[in-house]
């Protein structure tokens, strides 16, 4: 080994041999030294002498400064990636504060909408119920292998396990069999618990009883939005008077014809003359006479019409007499 230089914290002369713990101390030593160092040049932000310092070639210098950029990287990169993640949960929490489920009902024509073409949403009714299956879109989506139970109300299919159009748009489950039933129950369960599908609404048909049914003014009175909820459905019926056919706007337009909403003034009446008008007047809104109005109100009100029974799908259920 070298001859020991004069150097502090060594015992011995000069031209004795270093012994291997001694070297050791040596390299600690010098370390130490060179670590304080570029702390100092660090606090300062002295980058000309850090520069400096890495030019000289000091094997011990270069190891310091290169732990440390590597270390204050990885630090960043920690920081930057719990910073969006939290970001993330903040986005995702106030999403879901800001987006609540409102549960609305659905014909089954309506259902049909929600299959990831003509509305982006992805939706399948099982019993009833309608769950929203967007997060699925590898399996429930326009390539996804169950597509085909998508839109639909697939409570007879799923427990059948069977993808025949016959079963796909029959939604009778009275002749199922025990196995099928608790296939059925399987699905439920999966859906609810291990998907976590989140339940959107319910699909439900009009009375029978109401098929082709006359609905006198005072009839439509009783149908406001205000009744009772009749069973298997979300929202009590709103019935509405257009151009002689009576629709139920409660299929999805609740919002807007329900209590508080800003057309429920036209709920449980025959709101022609004042949609045709665009009048919100109680003598426009009380009053079924057509006979006055010109061209273009005439057409405004069969725009009306075109958008509740082919854009909005509000279900006809009767008509109206006088």
């Amino acid at each position: 080994m070298k001859a020991k230089p004069d150097t502090p914290g060594f015992s011995g002369k000069p031209g004795d041999k270093f012994t291997l713990q001694e070297v050791g101390s040596l390299i600690f030593q010098a370390s130490l030294e060179k670590l304080g160092s570029f702390k100092d040049l660090i606090m300062a932000r002295d980058f000309g002498g850090m520069l400096k310092l890495l030019k000289s070639g000091d094997p011990v210098a270069i190891a310091i400064i290169f732990w440390t950029c590597v270390s204050a990287a990885l630090l960043y990169y920690l920081l930057s990636s719990m910073s969006e993640s939290e970001k993330a949960d903040t986005k995702d929490t106030k999403q879901e504060e800001e987006e609540p489920i409102v549960l609305r009902d659905f014909t089954l024509e309506q259902l049909r909408q929600y299959d990831g073409v003509k509305n982006k949403s992805l939706y399948i009714a099982i019993k009833g119920e309608v769950y929203d299956v967007s997060k699925s879109p590898d399996m429930y989506g326009p390539q996804g292998a169950y597509y085909c139970f998508t839109g639909r109300d697939a409570t007879r299919a799923l427990a059948r396990l069977s993808f025949e159009e016959e079963d796909l748009s029959n939604p009778n489950i009275e002749d199922l069999g025990p196995f099928e039933r608790d296939t059925l129950e399987q699905w439920i369960e999966k859906f609810r618990h291990y998907r976590g599908y989140p339940v959107v609404g319910r699909v439900s048909e009009v009375p029978k009883e109401w098929a082709d049914r006359t609905f006198s003014r005072s009839d439509l009175t009783v149908f406001d939005g205000s009744q009772s909820v009749p069973s298997g459905r979300v929202d009590a019926p709103i019935l509405l008077g257009v151009s002689g056919r009576v629709l139920d706007v409660s299929y999805g337009g609740k919002e807007h014809y329900g209590p508080g909403g800003g057309y429920h003034l036209f709920a449980g009446k025959d709101a022609s003359r004042a949609l045709a008008k665009m009048s919100f007047s109680d003598e426009d809104v009380s009053s079924h006479d057509l006979s006055d109005l010109d061209e273009t109100q005439l057409k405004t009100l069969a725009d009306w019409e075109r958008r509740f029974i082919e854009v909005k799908l509000y279900p006809v259920v009767g008509r109206l007499v006088d």
